[in-house]
């Protein structure tokens, strides 16, 4: 396969999989606001978070690491951060939904783990890629992002504990549309604002934009 018709067959997988996230989204937020679903109710604001959370986190990650024109130390970062949320999801989802003894305390000491990891793993590809590989700097903006984000989840995560049980029959993993949450629903929404005005300006200039003919 030739290096072009890799880059147009990876651009159309992550636009493939972005797009079905969020049509399985949109589904996921009808369901649970329509029936008894353990976890609650959610509101807009959250779906969204955590819509962009798995784009962030999950999705980018995975398709970030696999892009052979994207410098390798930059690569290696989003690859580490792939692996250890590939680590942490079925550990999660059976302690959400079969288990049920999730603690946000498990999600902080996890968020903490990443960025620990992306803050190292970041600084070594500044210095090996960022100032030598031209074009590396949009990679490297987003890994910042990336790993800023994590504020907002633990804030959020903490919140939770303050606010909510999360484990038994009746644990509570989503914030619904209710005035007495006014609180983390705004900042809920200044968080998914600023990422859905980033997110598209990154996308195009990592797929579409100068970066594409940058790497080897």
């Amino acid at each position: 396969m030739s290096r072009s018709d890799y880059s147009d067959l990876h651009r159309r997988l992550v636009l493939l999989a972005l797009t079905s996230l969020a049509i399985g989204a949109a589904l996921f937020y009808s369901t649970q606001n329509t029936t008894a679903r353990i976890g609650g109710p959610v509101s807009v604001a959250k779906m969204l978070w955590l819509t962009f959370a798995l784009v962030l986190w999950g999705v980018l990650p995975i398709a970030i690491a696999f892009d052979r024109r994207v410098a390798p130390a930059l690569r290696q970062a989003f690859g580490a951060l792939a692996i250890l949320m590939l680590m942490r999801a079925p550990v999660e989802l059976w302690m959400l939904y079969v288990s049920l003894n999730w603690s946000p305390w498990y999600g902080i000491a996890h968020d903490l783990a990443c960025v620990a990891v992306l803050v190292v793993m970041g600084w070594r590809a500044w210095r090996l890629d960022t100032q030598q590989v031209p074009g590396s700097a949009l990679l490297f903006v987003h890994l910042v992002v990336t790993t800023l984000a994590f504020a907002a989840e633990i804030y959020f995560a903490h919140y939770m504990l303050r606010h909510f049980v999360t484990a038994g029959d009746g644990a509570i993993y989503f914030v619904p549309a209710e005035e007495r949450y006014a609180e983390v629903l705004r900042v809920t929404t200044t968080v998914v604002t600023a990422l859905g005005l980033y997110m598209p300006v990154f996308l195009w200039g990592w797929l579409f934009g100068a970066t594409r003919s940058n790497y080897t």
